[in-house]
């Protein structure tokens, strides 16, 4: 069994691309197109919503595949529309994982005792059922809230071990009000500060032979300079980065918190969602080149900075 480290580093070296392809879809936003396609081809708004939004993750996964590091779909803007969202949520899934691209699903989950267990088992232990595992929503990483204490992410690193999965802790996020709590000093460091200390004690845990852990972190790339402080505590950690493009991030901000290892810059992810579908199209050809060319951009942005 190899480490989501392994799996995610040995993406970054094939794609040669850090950045991942979040995925957060809206259905007023979808391009006219595939709502048309949608509405002939149904009868109920059910069939609707979700064959558009399954049609969507189809072409959305054709163009990222090979180009980006991983995928990060939003469960919150499949569930906004009940079960034939999480249905169209749960073919991406599994789409992604005939692809082989790593797959990291965006849920932000955190609870205590059994519910957090039950949280871990929907998307990486999985339940038994009549003797064979089940894993509702099985993916790669997972993004968890550490807010209400330490205890409640033992059982997702917990499972994690056993399944060779990974996590993203949320540590310094991009949102304006971020530092609001996550920047609140308690005994001489920030709760984020606590939060690293925590993650730089059990970092061996998820440790791959790549030298980084896939016990990683969530640290906005709005804020470089906080970006740069956590990697001096967190040297080995992969860190996830949103806040690149749309939410006024710059490659050179983007970039802050990557590690240097043997002269490289390495361990860390840069996530671009709404970016990857700015422009017109008008057929699923289109829609797959323009995500193409947006995100050879961003590519393109990254690998710049990061020279």
């Amino acid at each position: 069994m190899t480490t989501f480290a392994d799996r995610l580093q040995a993406s970054v070296i094939s794609s040669k691309s850090s950045l991942v392809a979040g995925c957060d879809p809206v259905l007023d936003k979808l391009p006219a197109f595939l709502l048309d396609e949608a509405q002939r081809a149904t009868k109920s708004d059910s069939d609707f919503i979700e064959t558009a939004l399954s049609r969507f993750g189809e072409v959305f996964l054709a163009a990222v595949t090979g180009k980006v590091a991983a995928i990060k779909p939003n469960i919150a803007f499949f569930e906004q529309y009940g079960l034939p969202g999480l249905n169209a949520f749960k073919r991406l899934c599994d789409a992604s994982r005939v692809a082989r691209i790593p797959l990291i699903i965006d849920a932000k989950r955190g609870d205590i005792g059994s519910t957090a267990a039950a949280y871990s088992a929907a998307f990486i232990s999985g339940v038994t059922i009549r003797g064979s595992r089940h894993v509702a929503f099985e993916c790669d990483a997972l993004t968890i809230n550490p807010f209400l204490g330490f205890d409640t992410l033992e059982p997702f690193v917990a499972d994690c071990e056993r399944h060779g999965k990974g996590l993203f802790i949320l540590l310094q996020t991009s949102n304006p009000g971020a530092k609001d709590i996550q920047g609140l000093e308690s005994k001489g460091k920030t709760v984020s500060g606590h939060v690293a200390d925590w993650l730089a004690t059990n970092a061996r845990r998820l440790e791959g032979e790549c030298g980084f852990s896939g016990l990683g972190a969530v640290v906005g790339a709005s804020y470089p300079d906080e970006a740069r402080a956590l990697r001096a505590i967190l040297p080995t950690t992969f860190f996830l980065m949103p806040g690149f493009g749309a939410q006024g991030a710059g490659a050179d901000d983007a970039t802050a918190g990557f590690a240097v290892k043997n002269g490289k810059k390495g361990g860390a992810l840069v996530n671009v969602s709404r970016g990857l579908l700015e422009g017109q199209a008008n057929s699923a050809e289109e829609l797959e080149r323009l995500i193409v060319a947006n995100v050879d951009k961003f590519n393109g942005q990254l690998g710049q900075a990061l020279r």
